[in-house]
C-alpha cells in the first residue's frame, strides 16, 4: 500500500514572501529531503503565502516525523540562503 498526503504549508503570518527563485530552490531541496525519508513527491506548487505538496509514502513512513524534518531543514536553508530578501 502507499498512502498520498495532501499538505498546504504556511509562511509565518501568511507573510507573502515565497519568489519563483525561492520555489524553485525549495522544490529541488524538496526532492532530496523527501527521497532521504523513503516519500514521493507527486506534485508541488506555491502561491507567495504558501506551497501544496502532493506526496506518496508507505504506510510504515511516520508523516509527523517526516513533516517536522521537512519544515526544520527548508526553514533553516531558506533563511540562510535568502537571508537578504527575508
Amino acid at each position: 500500500y502507499r498512502l498520498e498526503y495532501h499538505l498546504v504549508l504556511v509562511t509565518k503570518y501568511r507573510k507573502p514572501c515565497i519568489t519563483e527563485e525561492m520555489f524553485q530552490y525549495l522544490k529541488a531541496e524538496t526532492i532530496r529531503i523527501l527521497k532521504l525519508n523513503e516519500v514521493d513527491l507527486l506534485e508541488m506548487n506555491y502561491e507567495p503565502d504558501h506551497i501544496h505538496l502532493l506526496i506518496s509514502a508507505p504506510p510504515q513512513v511516520q508523516l509527523s516525523r517526516i513533516i517536522n524534518s521537512y519544515k526544520s531543514a527548508t526553514s533553516r536553508l531558506i533563511r540562510k540562503r535568502f537571508a537578504d530578501y527575508l
